[in-house]
Order: structure tokens, then C-alpha cells, then sequence
């Protein structure tokens, strides 16, 4: 048998390979150690993690529960099957497993934080504002229950970035995010896109930006009409799994805000598909799109439809999510010298079978005699 310190180095090795994309030769070697010391529940949990990755989440479970019978203390590992249950859809599992990670460690705030979500699913309220508080009280910057709680007009402690509120959404929910919104919400903002798209009869080789690309739906989309893509997300992991399908010419992880600042490209059509449900103030954004915008090009863009009363205002609903009115999109077009060429109200997604309204959007700057005036 390997000594110890040998054990841990192949572990450490192991890690560091599947890090680096090497999945066949970290699990090759999780398996050499779990030959060696057959009670290693960290090699198991490990592979747990590896099937997951891979998506293949019942093989996944087999070596959690291996770990587990092993150490039944592991809460990260009970946590990683809660987790694994709720990509799922066994959410009442998941919620067991949670539980049981709080009788280990009730410190645990993402835990605390998941349970709140599964509260939010089964729309209790009250409980889920209750681990909301619980998961401040662990980590009082947490931007998911802060940004949560914001959006139940509850008064929260700390400041709270939105970015830090979508990269933890995003990057949580990266590897099933694209399954959900297209099987679960039947969402349809890439799709009514790409018809717009061929209204505009644009040169094949138009350079696109992809604002928020996320898993790359809309460039998947897209992609047999304009090859030459672009994308920025928040989220790495998002990132992740937009690069497996290899049709982006360039991508980036970064802020929206923060790429339009930096970056000094310019395109032909530039594109934010149900991005702006993330951002308050959409000024900073319609100003440095306007400076990546080459000469006829277009910026098209969908937002959710506001229910506020007052026009010029957006509204942070129970969602989460920012809505905006059409008269506060259009000051901006004002404000900015973009020209509405056309838009029309869709229907974005569905929610617990309750369709959500929202307005697509084509831009183009105005003439400069028109700027004049």
C-alpha cells in the first residue's frame, strides 16, 4: 500500500487534473487511490463531483453515498447531494439532505441559503424569509439573501452588488441552466431574435456581441446566420459551458458594465437577450453601447414588461428580477440618440404556468444632423 503522504500527493494531483479539463486521467487516478485505501472518502466524494460535473448525476449519488457510509459526518458531501437531488427535480430529497447538513454544521450558509430557496419554490414566504435572516446572520454580505430580501421590499444591513447576486445565481446554475429555460419556462427571446434578425439583412460577416451571453443559447441560435461571435458573461461557469460548444470566436468573463468600459471593439450588432432583468439602471450600459457600434449597426435587446406606476422608474420584483416600463427604455433611447426602428411586446417565458410579458427592442443610432437639431 501507498504510505499516506504518498495518498495525499495522488490526490492532490488528482484534483489539480480535473481542474484542468483532464477528466479520464483524474478519475483514473481517484480510482488508484480508492484501490489503496478503499475507506478514502474524500477519493469518493471526489468522483461524486467528477460524474456530476459530467452530468451524469445518478453515478454521481452512488459515490456521495459511499463517502457518506464512510463518514457520516461529511456534510459537504451531504450538501453536494442536496444539490444533486435539486438538479433533479427531487427537491423534497434535497431538502432532506440540507437538513441534515444544519444538524452537523449550523453555520453553514449556503446550506441555509438552499433551504430558503426550496422554501421560495414551494412559495412559503414566511420560511423563506426566515433563512434569508438565517443565512445573514452566518455571513451578513451573503448577495443572494440580500438581494432576495431587497426584492420583498425587506430592509437589509449591508450593501449588496446585483453582479455579485447574478455571478452566484449563474455560476450555481450553469451546468442545467439552458435545460431549464428552454424545457421549464419555455423561454423564447434567442428564438424571436434570430426572425429578427433575418429582417435586417445584414452581412454575414457582421461581428456580434453577445452581451450576458450565458450558455451561449442565443449564439447556438444564431451562429448559421453570423459566425463571427463575441460573448461576456459575469458568470465562469456560465463561461464553462458556453465554450464546450465551441462556436464563439472570442468569450470573456466579465461585468457588462466593465467590458463596455475597457474593451475597445466595435460591431455590427450588438445584443442583450433577457440580460437587462439583472440591471437597475440601464443609462451606463445604452451609453457605452452606443461607443462599440460601428456605422449601421444595430443594438437589439429585450427587457421585461414594469407593472410599476410611475413610468420612468424600473421595478425589482419577488422574482429577483428587474423589470422596466417602455417609457423609461424609450427616455433612454432619447437621452442617447438611438433611433427605435421597431419593437414588439412577447412574451418571454413562463412561470407556474402565468405568462411573462416583456418588449424586443432594435436600435440604431440617429443620424448626427438628427443629434443637431
Amino acid at each position: 500500500m501507498k504510505t499516506q503522504p504518498t495518498i495525499k500527493q495522488a490526490f492532490a494531483k488528482a484534483v489539480e487534473l480535473q481542474k484542468s479539463g483532464s477528466i479520464t486521467e483524474a478519475k483514473a487516478l481517484y480510482e488508484d487511490i480508492l484501490r489503496e485505501d478503499a475507506a478514502n472518502f474524500s477519493a469518493y466524494h471526489a468522483l461524486g463531483l467528477l460524474y456530476r460535473e459530467n452530468k451524469e448525476y445518478e453515478q454521481a449519488l452512488l459515490f456521495f453515498k459511499k463517502a457518506i457510509r464512510l463518514n457520516r459526518e461529511f456534510y459537504l458531501c451531504l450538501y453536494d447531494m442536496a444539490k444533486t437531488y435539486d438538479k433533479l427535480n427531487k427537491h423534497e430529497l434535497s431538502f432532506f439532505y440540507l437538513e441534515k447538513v444544519i444538524r452537523i454544521n449550523p453555520d453553514f450558509h449556503s446550506a441555509l441559503f438552499s433551504i430558503a430557496q426550496y422554501y421560495r419554490k414551494r412559495r412559503n414566504e414566511k420560511r423563506m424569509i426566515e433563512y434569508l435572516y438565517k443565512t445573514l446572520e452566518k455571513l451578513p454580505g451573503h448577495p443572494g439573501a440580500n438581494h432576495l430580501l431587497a426584492s420583498l421590499d425587506k430592509k437589509t444591513d449591508n450593501e449588496y452588488s446585483i453582479g455579485e447576486y447574478a455571478r452566484d445565481l449563474f455560476d450555481r446554475y450553469a451546468d442545467h441552466f439552458e435545460d431549464h429555460l428552454v424545457s421549464s419556462l419555455k423561454y423564447q427571446v434567442p428564438f424571436i431574435i434570430k426572425e429578427k434578425l433575418k429582417t435586417l439583412d445584414h452581412p454575414k460577416n457582421s461581428r456580434v456581441l453577445d452581451l450576458g451571453c450565458g450558455t451561449g443559447l442565443l449564439g447556438k441560435t444564431i451562429v448559421d446566420q453570423f459566425p463571427d461571435l463575441v460573448g461576456v458573461d459575469i458568470s465562469s461557469n456560465m463561461i464553462e459551458e458556453t465554450r464546450k460548444k465551441d462556436i464563439y470566436t472570442d468569450l470573456y468573463v466579465d461585468d457588462i458594465h466593465n467590458f463596455l468600459l475597457v474593451n475597445v471593439q466595435e460591431f455590427d450588432l450588438i445584443i442583450a437577450a433577457d440580460v437587462f432583468i439583472y440591471i437597475q439602471d440601464l443609462q451606463t450600459v445604452f451609453s457605452r453601447v452606443k461607443e462599440h457600434l460601428n456605422r449601421n449597426a444595430y443594438f437589439i435587446f429585450s427587457i421585461e414588461l414594469s407593472t410599476e406606476i410611475d413610468p420612468a422608474s424600473s421595478q425589482l420584483g419577488k422574482s429577483g428580477r428587474y423589470s422596466h416600463t417602455m417609457e423609461y427604455v424609450e427616455s433612454l433611447c432619447l437621452e442617447n440618440g438611438f433611433e427605435v426602428i421597431e419593437k414588439e411586446e412577447i412574451i418571454l417565458r413562463e412561470e407556474n404556468q402565468i405568462e411573462q410579458k416583456g418588449e424586443i427592442y432594435i436600435l440604431k443610432i440617429l443620424p448626427e444632423k438628427s443629434l443637431s437639431i
